[in-house]
């Protein structure tokens, strides 16, 4: 089938379901069931599984939200919770905010996934020629050429290793299901864990287990590159996130079913630890090359954020229109990947990525939480974009949803905000200790990072005003509603 245009932008829609459920399984499963399982069974022992579990209605809700955005008009602009909250709230101002916080946590997940990918391949002596930044350095220029060069490129790649990391999966924890040992739930909630009340143990482990989910919204920014997006990434949005859940909670049954949730706690690599007692013929081998292909899904997705979040703001005219630049060519953004890339280089060889990551956590909480809110009050404050949407719910299920979701991500935001190293952290500002205030509190590098968006927001609103441009921010609201960024081969 012909690549079909898209006349407005420059991008093609060359994106199929299968690209898209390989973009947001990928995302997700990730690297984080490898390192999340182990993390989370200090915080909450045996009930990883159950977490997992009760996680699943969470992310779902959340995923459904979106799903109804991605049916409305505004679905078929790259863009996500940015387009979403500023249409509905009907300011530019308030998406750019949010998304501005994502963009900096993507560019510090980006170097992170990276390393992480060096320091897995470490595990086969064959690469022991170049250390974890040097092969992070390596991956970072390759998946940067495979978003360059065509979407299609990017979204084969997506879902052959997505595939094989499903498959390498499933293989490792369904012959586990027959070893797993009942008394090892046994007491579900142990008291040197649980001594002193359910609640901080739980939502420690739950806000762990969520870091697995992170970066699912991904999708989203592949609307002005997919094949009938408002009618295909609704529905991969729900039922994709609900195939992981699944997934993860049957991995960890297996994981704690078999070693234990002390072994698995104090276990780098519980998965491995897991299979080794079920199937020890090259167990580690294979664990190892899936962690692999985690870091790998994981680093090709979140490449191609960032350049469609500052696409969509170009579209916008927030930024230059020269960093929104498509290849006439390949029809990818270019000037935005190389600005991911160059800045993901120069984070990792200079060791300052945790600037970025550091917020990552808590603003996609934060994100995930506004445009639950913004979801709740479309029908009422945006009758319009409402009417257009073609998943709508019942008014009643749309507030159940949405309340569920925004309450517990809300809740989740506030348990990585760490309010209570905010006191200290203005005690070290007082001292003149910026730095070291700023990097011991994430709610102060938030604030920070606020602030650079806010400077460049206004700047570069000021420059086009001296250069006599006229910015009609209401029209720009608006046209989204009624012009679509192209049609679908399909159409």
């Amino acid at each position: 089938m012909p690549a079909s245009g898209n006349n407005e932008t420059g991008l093609l829609r060359e994106l199929t379901w299968v690209h898209s459920v390989s973009v947001i399984v990928g995302t997700m499963i990730g690297a984080g069931i490898f390192v999340v399982t182990g993390s989370a069974a200090k915080s909450m022992g045996p009930a990883v599984p159950l977490g997992f579990l009760l996680g699943i209605p969470i992310i779902v809700t959340t995923a459904l939200v979106y799903s109804v955005f991605m049916s409305s008009p505004l679905g078929e602009h790259p863009g996500g919770a940015y387009v979403h909250i500023s249409r509905t709230w009907n300011s530019l101002f308030v998406g750019y905010i949010f998304m501005w916080l994502k963009w900096v946590s993507f560019i510090g997940a980006l170097d992170v996934l990276a390393l992480g990918f060096g320091q897995a391949m470490g595990y086969f002596s064959a690469f022991d020629f170049l250390g974890a930044t040097g092969w992070a350095i390596v991956w970072l220029s390759i998946f940067f050429v495979l978003n360059i060069v065509g979407v299609d490129i990017f979204g084969n790649a997506q879902a052959i290793m997505t595939g094989l990391l499903v498959l390498i999966l499933l293989v490792l924890a369904i012959p586990g299901i027959f070893f797993i040992d009942p008394g090892q739930f046994s007491p579900m909630f142990p008291t040197e864990i649980y001594s002193n009340g359910f609640f901080q143990p739980f939502l420690a482990g739950m806000s762990a287990l969520m870091f697995s989910y992170i970066g699912f919204e991904s999708l989203a920014q592949t609307a002005g590159e997919t094949e009938n997006p408002t009618r295909t990434l609704p529905r991969v949005f729900g039922w994709s996130t609900l195939a992981v859940g699944v997934l993860y909670t049957l991995v960890t049954l297996v994981v704690i079913g078999v070693i234990g949730w002390q072994s698995a706690a104090g276990s780098s690599t519980p998965l491995t630890a897991a299979a080794e007692n079920y199937f020890p013929v090259g167990t580690a081998g294979i664990v190892a090359f899936g962690s692999m292909l985690a870091f790998a899904t994981s680093v090709n997705s979140t490449f191609m954020v960032p350049p469609r979040i500052l696409f969509a703001f170009g579209e916008d005219n927030l930024i230059p229109n020269v960093l929104t630049h498509v290849n006439e060519r390949f029809h990818t953004p270019d000037v935005g990947l190389v600005i991911t890339y160059v800045l993901a280089v120069v984070l990792v060889l200079t060791s300052t990525f945790s600037f970025a990551l550091s917020i990552a956590l808590a603003a996609l909480f934060l994100l995930y939480t506004a445009h639950s809110l913004s979801a709740l009050a479309l029908p009422w404050v945006r009758p319009q974009l409402w009417e257009a949407c073609e998943f709508r719910l019942k008014r009643e299920v749309l507030v159940v949803i949405t309340l569920v979701s925004a309450a517990t991500m809300g809740l989740f935001a506030w348990q990585t905000l760490s309010v209570n190293s905010l006191g200290p952290a203005l005690g070290k500002l007082a001292q003149g200790q910026v730095l070291d205030a700023i990097t011991s509190s994430t709610i102060l590098l938030i604030l920070v990072w606020a602030l650079v968006g806010v400077a460049i927001y206004g700047g570069y609103r000021w420059y086009l005003s001296s250069q006599g441009v006229e910015f009609d921010a209401q029209a720009q609201l608006e046209d989204m509603y009624e012009a679509p960024a192209g049609q679908s081969s399909d159409d």
